[in-house]
Parts: C-alpha cells; sequence; structure tokens
C-alpha cells in the first residue's frame, strides 16, 4: 500500500477534494495493467510449482477438460464476453462526451496551448498584450512539438446591423494562420473567410440574431487600446458555425490589419494560441516550454486557459472511477456465479479424482488452469466484438432530441453522443475483466483444497 501511495503521487495534484485511500483506488483502477501482470506472474507461479507434472500435461488436460462440457464453457465464456463489451462500450461512450466536451471548447476555438498575459486569464482586455516580432515567430517555428499558433487581438464592442445591436466579441486574425490551428474554413457553411480589412465573417448564431445576411453592413463601436475609440464598418462575407454554442453566439472574425486599425493596436497582440503535434499531452508540454521560454512572456495550458472546463473534466473523472468501480461489482457477481457453478456441477468428479490418488494442489492448479484459458479466450471474443461496435458509434453519433438536447447545448456543446475510439480503453477494460476472472479463479483452489473427498463422492 505504501509503494501504491507514492506511485500514486502524480494524481494528487490533478485530481482535487480525494483522500489519499480514494486516490490510492483510483491508481489501481487507471492501472489495470500493473494488475493484470501481477495475476498473470502469480499465475504462472502456480502451474510451474508442479515440476512433476509437464506444462504441456496441464495445458491438455485443462484445455479438453473446458471442452468436455459445452454448455458450461459457453455460459462462462458468454458472461466474460459480455463483461468485456459491455465496460469497453460504457467506457467508450464516457470517454467520448468527456472528449467531444474539451474538443468543442479547446479544439473548435480556445487551442490547447495560449501566450497572454496573465491579465487576460480574468477577462478579455484590449491593454493585455504580449508581442508578436520576428523573435517570437523564429521561436515558435523552432520548436517541434508546436504544430501550429496563430496570434489573435481580442476586442470587444456593440455590433449594429439595422435596428439590431449585439455585443460581440471581435477576433483579429491572420486567416491562413487561424486555419492551420482550427480548420475553421470547414466551418463557414454560407460565403467565404476574410481575406482584406473591411471584411468580417460571423457566428451563425450572432448573425441571426442581428439578422445579418451576405453582403450586410454592421457597424462596430467599443473601446481600443489604451482608451482609443474602436469604429469599424465592415462587410459581412461570410456565415460560420462553431461547435462551441457560446462562442457562436457572440465572435465575429476579421483580418489582423483591421483589427489593428480598428482597435489602434498597431504592433503587439492580445494573445498566440498554440496547438502540439500531440494536443493529450499539452499540460507537460506547456510546463517544458514554461521552463524553457526565452522570452518574457507566459504560456499557459488549456486547463489554465479555462478553469471551470478543467474543473467539470475532474468531476467526469471522479464520475468515471465511480461508475466504473460499479460497473466491475456487477460484473463480478457475474463472473463469481458460473465459477460457483461450475465447482458445484464438478463437485462429484473432484470426490473422485481425490479418492483415487490425484493431489489437491494438482487437481486446483488444472481448473485454475482452465479459467485461465476461458478467461482468456473470452477477452479476444468480447475485444472483437467491442471493437467494430465501438467504431460504429464513433463514426454514428448518438443525437440528443427535445430537452435533453437543449439543456447540452446551454453549456455550449453539440447535443450529439460519439464513442471514443482509444486503444488504452479496449486495452484497459479487456484487461481488467481479465484481472476479475483469475482473481475469482483463485477461489477454486481454495475450495478443492478444503473439499471432503467422501463427501462429495455421496452428493
Amino acid at each position: 500500500m505504501h509503494a501504491i501511495s507514492i506511485l500514486s503521487s502524480e494524481y494528487k495534484s490533478t485530481i482535487i477534494g480525494f483522500n489519499c485511500k480514494e486516490i490510492e483506488i483510483l491508481f489501481i483502477l487507471q492501472h489495470r495493467h500493473l494488475l493484470c501482470f501481477l495475476i498473470l506472474f502469480y499465475s504462472r507461479c502456480l502451474i510451474f510449482r508442479n515440476k512433476n507434472l509437464p506444462l504441456s500435461m496441464l495445458f491438455k488436460l485443462a484445455w479438453r477438460n473446458i471442452w468436455r462440457n459445452k454448455r458450461r464453457t459457453f455460459i462462462t465464456l458468454g458472461m466474460i464476453q459480455f463483461a468485456v463489451v459491455l465496460a469497453t462500450f460504457m467506457s467508450s461512450l464516457r470517454y467520448g462526451i468527456l472528449d467531444a466536451q474539451v474538443e468543442n471548447v479547446v479544439g473548435g476555438y480556445q487551442g490547447y496551448g495560449a501566450i497572454n498575459d496573465t491579465s487576460l486569464l480574468k477577462e478579455i482586455n484590449i491593454d493585455c498584450t504580449v508581442p508578436f516580432d520576428d523573435s517570437v515567430k523564429t521561436y515558435l517555428q523552432s520548436k517541434s512539438v508546436i504544430k501550429a499558433f496563430s496570434p489573435r487581438i481580442l476586442g470587444v464592442g456593440m455590433m449594429t446591423c439595422g435596428e439590431k445591436f449585439k455585443i460581440a466579441r471581435i477576433t483579429g486574425v491572420d486567416p491562413a494562420l487561424e486555419d492551420s490551428l482550427t480548420h475553421f474554413s470547414s466551418s463557414i457553411i454560407r460565403g467565404r473567410l476574410m481575406s482584406s480589412t473591411g471584411e468580417v465573417v460571423l457566428g451563425s448564431r450572432l448573425s441571426k440574431r442581428l439578422k445579418a445576411d451576405l453582403d450586410s453592413l454592421v457597424f462596430v463601436t467599443g473601446m481600443g487600446y489604451h482608451g482609443n475609440t474602436a469604429n469599424m464598418l465592415l462587410k459581412v462575407v461570410g456565415i460560420i458555425n462553431l461547435s462551441n454554442v457560446e462562442e457562436d453566439k457572440r465572435l465575429a472574425f476579421v483580418t489582423l490589419d483591421e483589427a489593428r486599425q480598428g482597435f489602434a493596436l498597431y504592433e503587439d497582440v492580445n494573445q498566440i494560441v498554440l496547438n502540439f503535434n500531440d494536443n493529450s499531452k499539452a499540460g507537460s508540454l506547456v510546463n517544458e516550454l514554461k521552463h524553457d521560454f526565452e522570452l518574457p512572456i507566459q504560456i499557459y495550458s488549456w486547463n489554465e486557459l479555462n478553469e471551470s472546463l478543467y474543473m467539470l473534466v475532474q468531476v467526469n473523472d471522479a464520475g468515471n472511477v465511480i461508475i466504473s468501480s460499479m460497473l466491475y461489482f456487477v460484473i463480478s457477481f457475474g463472473l463469481f456465479g458460473t465459477i460457483l457453478m461450475m465447482l458445484a456441477e464438478r463437485k462429484r468428479e473432484f470426490g473422485m479424482l481425490i479418492a483415487i490418488g490425484m493431489k489437491k494442489s494438482k487437481l486446483g492448479y488444472i481448473v485454475y488452469l482452465e479459467n485461465f484459458l476461458m478467461g482468456i479466450i473470452g477477452t479476444l471474443i468480447g475485444f472483437s466484438i467491442a471493437i467494430p461496435l465501438v467504431y460504429y458509434f464513433h463514426e454514428t453519433p448518438i443525437g440528443l432530441t427535445g430537452q435533453m438536447a437543449d439543456d447540452v447545448q446551454k453549456y455550449g456543446f453539440e447535443p450529439t453522443i460519439s464513442a471514443s475510439m482509444s486503444f488504452n480503453i479496449f486495452l484497459g477494460q479487456a484487461l481488467a475483466v481479465l484481472s476479475i476472472t483469475l482473481i475469482f479463479s483463485l477461489y477454486s483452489i481454495i475450495r478443492i483444497r478444503s473439499l471432503n473427498a467422501i463427501k462429495a463422492m455421496r452428493e
């Protein structure tokens, strides 16, 4: 337990509100590979203790015993493969929902990392700037871990179209760099990207609120850099549909040059957004860049930029642990029931084998090996069934309707549920079910060692 406490220390900085015991449980659940390895190692030790009986003979006896009663074998295999499919499918849906939430907010607009002033973490302020000169560009281009970057000018203003007006976030971007980062050209549903000053692309929901269409003129007024007044007259050249609903209601994109002129910010930018070659490691990559940063500016990961989303991820992770524990508990009862059924049906057989001179230890090892083989076969079958099932729901997301869809959209997420195709989910759940099977198989050894041959034969 002390070793587990040491190893689980890496989770104490990311999981908030858990005591040490809960963190140790979480560590065990998240390291099924280690748990399964220990069980397999113990199984190997049990088998090789029988020096007088060749390993090939053990496997041959176990394999023949499995198929002597096909009905019992198919019931056990069915239970194991059902457990693998159920655990994998449920986990893939949970992590798919979580991945979609992060991707909608972070991948769609925010970015997995950003260089900006610390004050910008609290609120958008046109006066909070960072340099974006040749030295910064050269530094970012020299880092192989950075896949793409895009400078942004972030302003807020009153946008008017005819008699309609709304508060909008005016984002000045370099269209080419921004497209390499967020691929937002693929989200254009009408029109095109802005290519020169005097042009604007509106979020689809913002355009509906303003009743603005292509070629409409919108007027923006607001606060510019260092108290200057910002005034812009813009022509709508495109309508974009952002996956994040809240951003789609308020975002308007202009060129970087237009934003510089409109907000009187001629040299610096407010933010430089980053994406990495492996966005799943954004936190560790940002920490490396912080220590390696040669410029007097700050860099932040997505969880620092959006603490509310990060807390939501942590709560979901904690919920996943609880749900997984309950699921494994139910699965354990089913697997244990099949093992008890097998022991009860073969009780007379075990009694006769012991009576004619077979050692209880050898008999227990053979029965354990039978369960081990059925565990492997059932896990592989379940694994092969789970992959196409999860792939189907990954490619064909489940659409939510009615009030549930409205509730999801209120939080800025798309009303769909898509399964995650992460290989770690498949491997982790398969090993978890196999581990549970092997743990309960140890009960057969204990039961056989305490078996009374005479009483067993009379039953």
